[in-house]
């Protein structure tokens, strides 16, 4: 019960945040509620499961943070991509992403955990994602948010440690003037405009690219909003 008063209250929160986000489209929903074994992830949002995901090295059907199920990333190999679908990019509209996950106390073993992004760097037309950045203390992870648009790249870290073996509910909002870094409805926000967002790349969950950034943790129920 508490784990689902949680998930209320952020949510309610982010769109007391960005009000614009209570007329957002819903894009994509990934549930993560697929059984042992399987090798899709289904998107419950997208017609025709055009936004449905490949899993791989991904260990599916544990325990759930939110309901159902979810899945465990082993912070070496796992990672699940969707293909890129225009229905992704946010462009100069409002985007909220939104998911729970658990990381268990004790070393960070990469640079950052990859919860979800869009691009890269160097991909053209920019790029978004989330992460749980570790620190100077290596056993600490905060969760970042980053944009990067036609105005430039917003960056937005928020202050909790999210490496300590609870379930916590992330997102990553960008409106036209602002990013805010939200934990478990605490929302720590930078005023800037990165601009409008739109690639070619596929999202990726649990991981930057394969065997990189590898999320060693839980995750569940990731949404996509937009508008």
């Amino acid at each position: 019960m508490r784990k689902k008063l949680i998930w209320v209250v952020a949510g309610a929160l982010l769109v007391a945040l960005a009000p614009s986000t209570a007329f957002a489209a819903l894009v994509a929903e990934w549930k993560m509620d697929e059984p042992e074994g399987a090798t899709t992830m289904n998107d419950s949002a997208s017609f025709g499961g055009a936004n449905n995901g490949r899993i791989n090295s991904v260990m599916t059907g544990v325990p759930p943070l939110v309901s159902g199920r979810a899945y465990q990333f082993d912070g070496a190999t796992s990672y699940v991509e969707v293909d890129d679908d225009a229905s992704l990019d946010p462009g100069s509209a409002n985007i909220t992403v939104q998911a729970t996950v658990k990381i268990e106390d004790g070393e960070i073993l990469d640079d950052s955990y990859d919860i979800i992004r869009k691009g890269i760097t160097s991909t053209p037309g920019g790029d978004w994602k989330m992460e749980v950045k570790r620190g100077a203390d290596t056993r600490v992870g905060k969760l970042l948010c980053l944009f990067k648009g036609s105005g430039g790249t917003v960056r937005k870290q928020a202050k909790p440690d999210v490496v300590d073996g609870n379930a916590h509910t992330l997102g990553c909002v960008k409106t036209a003037d602002k990013v805010q870094a939200v934990v478990d409805g605490r929302a720590f926000t930078r005023l800037d405009k990165a601009g409008s967002i739109a690639n070619a790349a596929p999202v990726t969950l649990g991981s930057k690219v394969a065997g990189d950034d590898v999320l060693q943790g839980v995750l569940d129920h990731v949404t996509i909003n937009i508008g």
